[in-house]
């Protein structure tokens, strides 16, 4: 059928075709505008993912009574991700423009959401009945790693978008996510047992597992219909990068290949309902985590926001658990469980921290969460297939004291010497004169609706719509901009600190940067920029 009608009018199908998209459209961005999290929760169903994926509530059958077949899709999937995210690094500029692109992270996830039928339908009460077992195995093998390649394109999708927030608002939402990742996990293996088939996985499990990584992907492609955050553009050259960033990259490497090795021992040879239980009440200590977090996010001090400390705690008891492993055994469920809590937090610390880091020194998220996200996964991997196929040999040769006392010390030095607490401080170190420290940015409360800002242009005053302008031709950001209509109303620095809730050093710093983005030097120019700004709205 021709796709246009008589005269060459376009049809009815296309012309209703048009139509459909831009309601759908209209439909979403209004959504997410009722919504701003909405796009940032992708964290939390990616994160909901792996936890039903890790630990086989979803796809396992009841002929698996071990964790066998989690360890090796978790090897596969993880070092796959990893990997992904650091080649994405190396490639920074070319990964950017494709994570940039709505349609390639709808397609990440909807390869990893391939993996994971590819997975369900090699089942035991499947397809394992009618091909043969090399080709099963291969199977399993090419399946677990495009879940790792379609879900490393989903972090480095969310690393962009919390890498455009602003500190506190990035603690927030992250904490948020974590909240969504534990209501989605508790729904998903408290939800009706129905199988298919008996005996196989349950049909909520089977959806959930397979679904779950295009409903991220999705969600984070959100963003690209409304935009949130700050947008400037951001550096990739590798340079940039402060060697304390290095450190803490290894750090990171160190930190996840021991505690999830010592997970793993236990995931191995324990039942899978023993593992569904471990989860739970790390699933619970998760959520209460999240809620601690999104409370210090909109009501504590930032001087008293102090993630060095929080590090330091973690390492600290991390290394005590480890020298402690030998009288308790890895295989005691209360050990387990702190360990693996203690590896969430990190994780949630971690994310915050690569986070900052963007926002801060405006270098890409490709790189920064390419390198630190991709060497966390890189050492999960590695970590989980040393705990399966190497620590049980040198535990039964022995000398089980000398290996946990070695990776005690490991963590130790990595946390005391390589990166101690003062390397948060360099770390976030201000370059320039314009940049804002660590503490003045998580000193600047949420930030908060401004006076008519539902209200449409023509009901906008003049003098708001100069600001908007102003703001939106130098590039400043949403305090940068908040500053200057404080300063242009005529408030010095201690009442602009006053009423926008933040430290005068704050302030001051952020009126340096509006200085220097306008090309300004003094007040009187600045109120001079935005009355000829106004007037031009006439």
């Amino acid at each position: 059928m021709p796709a246009e009608g008589e005269g060459g009018r376009p049809g009815l199908s296309s012309v209703a075709g048009g139509e459909s998209a831009a309601f759908m459209k209209s439909f979403l961005a209004k959504l997410v505008k009722a919504c701003p999290s909405l796009p940032f929760m992708a964290l939390g169903i990616w994160l909901a993912w792996a936890y039903i994926a890790y630990s086989g509530t979803a796809w396992l059958s009841d002929t698996e009574t071990n964790g066998a077949n989690i360890s090796t899709m978790y090897i596969v999937s993880t070092l796959t991700s990893g990997l992904a995210m650091l080649a994405a690094a190396l490639r920074a500029p070319r990964a950017r423009r494709l994570i940039d692109r709505p349609a390639f992270v709808v397609a990440g996830g909807a390869v990893a959401s391939l993996g994971c039928l590819v997975i369900i339908l090699i089942g035991p009460y499947y397809l394992t009945q009618v091909l043969p077992n090399e080709a099963i195995v291969g199977l399993f093998y090419a399946a677990s790693a495009l879940t790792g390649f379609g879900t490393a394109v989903i972090g480095l999708t969310c690393g962009r978008l919390y890498g455009a927030l602003a500190p506190r608002k990035a603690i927030l939402y992250a904490a948020l996510s974590h909240i969504v990742l534990a209501l989605v996990y508790f729904t998903v293996i408290g939800s009706p047992s129905w199988q298919p088939v008996a005996g196989g996985p349950s049909l909520t499990g089977i959806l959930a597992f397979t679904t779950m990584p295009l409903i991220a992907a999705a969600a984070a492609a959100l963003s690209f219909i409304a935009p949130q955050g700050d947008v400037a553009e951001r550096r990739e050259d590798r340079a940039l990068l402060p060697r304390s960033f290095w450190k803490l990259i290894a750090v990171t490497f160190v930190f996840s290949f021991v505690v999830v090795a010592l997970r793993s021992m236990l995931v191995e040879v324990s039942p899978v309902d023993v593992t569904l239980d471990n989860t739970r009440l790390v699933m619970l200590l998760r959520m209460l985590m999240a809620l601690v977090f999104a409370a210090a996010a909109i009501g504590i001090e930032g001087e008293r926001f102090d993630f060095g400390k929080i590090y330091s705690v973690i390492m600290a008891t991390v290394v005590a658990l480890i020298a402690f492993c030998p009288i308790v055994g890895v295989t005691h469920l209360g050990w387990s469980q702190l360990v693996t809590f203690l590896s969430a937090v990190f994780e949630f610390v971690l994310w915050c921290i690569l986070a900052f880091v963007v926002y801060q020194r405006r270098i890409a998220a490709t790189l920064v969460f390419g390198f630190g996200y991709g060497m966390f996964m890189v050492g999960s991997g590695a970590g989980w297939a040393a705990g399966v196929h190497l620590f049980p040999q040198i535990v039964s040769e022995g000398t089980p004291i000398a290996l946990f006392l070695g990776l005690a010390f490991a963590v130790l030095a990595c946390a005391f010497v390589l990166f101690s607490e003062k390397e948060f401080d360099r770390l976030f170190e201000p370059e320039g004169e314009g940049e804002a420290s660590l503490d003045d940015l998580l000193g600047d409360g949420l930030p908060e609706p401004q006076a008519g800002a539902g209200e449409g242009p023509g009901k906008k005053g003049r003098f708001n719509q100069a600001i908007d302008a102003l703001a939106e031709r130098a590039g400043l950001s949403r305090r940068e901009k908040d500053v200057l209509r404080c300063l242009a109303m005529g408030y010095d620095s201690g009442a602009t600190a006053k009423r926008l809730q933040v430290s005068w050093n704050t302030v001051r710093t952020h009126t340096r940067n509006v200085y220097a983005k306008l090309d300004i030097h003094a007040r009187q120019e600045l109120i001079a920029l935005v009355d000829e700004a106004t007037e031009q709205l006439h």
